[in-house]
């Protein structure tokens, strides 16, 4: 039960219709059509995190909570978990808290996959909320989601609703590396020319960039039916709408945490019999490295890759990097054979989270590719 917010709206004489939502008892289906009419009755926006776990929140959360931010676990229903997170921060020399609470959606399909979902402001989400699951990676991972695939999945969200326009109003994108091999200032936009879907992913791809994050209008003729953003880390937030959003973008999200997490497994020579490798291959689907100056443009984005280790083994004709990421130990070598693909060896110890790391550095800072499973003995 959730009676903080209800003592404070009684003493202010406010009408507090959010405590008797988060008291009713939810399921997985319910919850989702819950809130789904609960956008329709009342001006407020659903925030979602789609993330995965070893552990599961109920356990994980208290064992991680400091002093800024602590969690307490308030219902355990079907599928669904009602938690309370009170803030801690200083406004100047005063020390203020504030408190929200969130659901966690449990995939009824994919093991270990998880959806946090709150109605709370999104001052609470951004300064609470969100900070606390970007700090505490490993125990808890996003996703990164391609150019290519946000793009099919807006694609795919305008055509089945039968929108007839989705318009970007605000962006923020990265460039990758320039001809000059220094890659360019992060450009947030407290705008955006109010773009089209085509024009805008054009002008990001034409420009070697990506987008860190996008909020957009779903447009019926001229109607605004939803004002929707979506990040590359699979952040979502809706003002209406919800389930088609929620089918459309999370559930498509944790189906790419799942399959990242099978395909990301078991890579460790320790993992396999007579500590066999299981290399990675990114197809990156022409000759990127056909220029030698290729190689020296990759081995300075992998440089960038913080809290890890390059050491470059051989730089010409060919590419032969050692990495060890200092969060857990992982290592790679990373081997650059042809002109079109980059294979990642995995050796003692190659967990999910440091493959999906290393991974989303190089769409990031150089080129995206296709992830694809080395079938042949490598070496």
């Amino acid at each position: 039960m959730v009676d903080q917010r209800a003592k404070k709206n009684l003493i202010s004489g406010k009408i507090d219709f959010i405590t008797p939502f988060y008291n009713q008892h939810h399921n997985n289906k319910s919850l989702i059509e819950g809130l789904d009419s609960f956008l329709g009755s009342y001006d407020l926006s659903v925030k979602a995190i789609p993330f995965s776990s070893g552990s599961h929140p109920v356990k994980l959360f208290p064992e991680i909570s400091g002093r800024s931010r602590r969690i307490k676990i308030l219902e355990k229903y079907d599928g669904v978990q009602l938690l309370r997170m009170t803030h801690s921060y200083k406004e100047g020399s005063e020390l203020k808290e504030e408190e929200g609470a969130f659901f966690v959606y449990e995939h009824p399909e994919y093991n270990k996959v998880y959806v946090a979902l709150t109605i709370e402001s999104n001052t609470f989400f951004r300064h609470a909320m969100l900070p606390f699951f970007d700090s505490h990676f490993p125990q808890m991972m996003m996703t990164f989601i391609t150019h290519k695939k946000l793009r099919k999945l807006l694609e795919t969200f305008q055509m089945k609703n039968q929108f007839s326009n989705l318009i970007i109003t605000h962006a923020s994108h990265r460039f990758r590396f320039n001809e000059e091999g220094k890659d360019k200032k992060i450009v947030p936009m407290v705008s955006w020319p109010k773009m089209n879907l085509d024009e805008a992913f054009n002008w990001v791809y034409q420009n070697n960039g990506w987008f860190q994050s996008l909020k957009f209008t779903a447009m019926r003729q001229n109607y605004p039916a939803a004002e929707i953003s979506i990040t590359r880390q699979g952040v979502i937030r809706t003002t209406h709408l919800f389930s088609k959003v929620f089918e459309s973008f999370v559930l498509p999200i944790c189906k790419i945490i799942h399959e990242n997490n099978e395909f990301f497994g078991n890579r460790s020579r320790r993992d396999n019999r007579n500590l066999a490798a299981k290399p990675l291959t990114i197809d990156f689907g022409i000759d990127q490295f056909s220029d030698p100056l290729e190689n020296i443009k990759f081995i300075q984005s992998l440089r960038r890759l913080n809290k890890s280790s390059i050491s470059v083994l051989h730089g010409n004709p060919y590419i032969h990097l050692s990495v060890i990421d200092y969060f857990d130990g992982s290592t790679f070598d990373l081997w650059v054979l042809n002109s079109s693909q980059l294979f990642i060896v995995p050796q003692m110890r190659g967990s999910v989270f440091s493959i999906k790391r290393l991974i989303n550095h190089i769409f990031d800072t150089y080129a995206e590719g296709d992830i694809k499973d080395y079938q042949e003995d490598f070496y």
